[in-house]
């Protein structure tokens, strides 16, 4: 074989017309469109990195924000029950003013009604002293003598009605 003979030149020279055309029309637009496609890539995971680091810093912000959120419902929390055990005692104390506002008004009026009926058992014990001195002597006393009978028969009575109705006071 001979490497010189035409057909050898004739498959050069067809040879390096194809790799002309291959490279021309072919390996250029390749290149170009893998070019395109890298830079694409690049500019994803330039991308991606950036939306990485901001759902970082949004993660770190959040937990920030919860952090606050469960300090000030700790406050709230706190607040709500001092406040409870602020009305809590104002309605005890407020309990113990009335119900000793209603033990004094009470006791007033329990004495009021001791002195009432002591003054109507006096008067009752008066009226019957007298009907009785009255029926038993009729009319063969003195006036002065009337008098001074009733004033022993009334404190008399006075003693015995304090001491009888109402032990322990007077």
């Amino acid at each position: 074989m001979n490497f010189f003979n035409g057909n050898f030149l004739f498959m050069l020279i067809n040879f390096i017309i194809l790799m002309l055309f291959l490279v021309r029309f072919l390996y250029r637009p390749i290149q170009g469109i893998l070019e395109q496609r890298s830079k694409k890539i690049a500019e994803d995971l330039e991308t991606a990195e950036k939306s990485r680091e901001s759902a970082e810093r949004l993660h770190h912000e959040a937990k920030i924000v919860l952090e606050e959120a469960h300090v000030e419902a700790y406050e709230i929390v706190e607040r709500a029950k001092n406040e409870a055990e602020r009305l809590r005692d104002e309605i005890i104390n407020q309990a113990r003013q009335e119900t000793d506002q209603l033990r004094q008004r009470l006791q007033l009026e329990i004495e009021r009604a001791k002195r009432i009926a002591r003054d109507e058992i006096r008067e009752e014990a008066v009226t019957m002293a007298l009907t009785a001195v009255s029926k038993i002597l009729g009319n063969k006393m003195s006036t002065e003598i009337n008098d001074e009978l009733i004033r022993g028969v009334i404190t008399e009575i006075e003693k015995g009605v304090e001491q009888d109705v109402y032990p322990g006071s007077a």
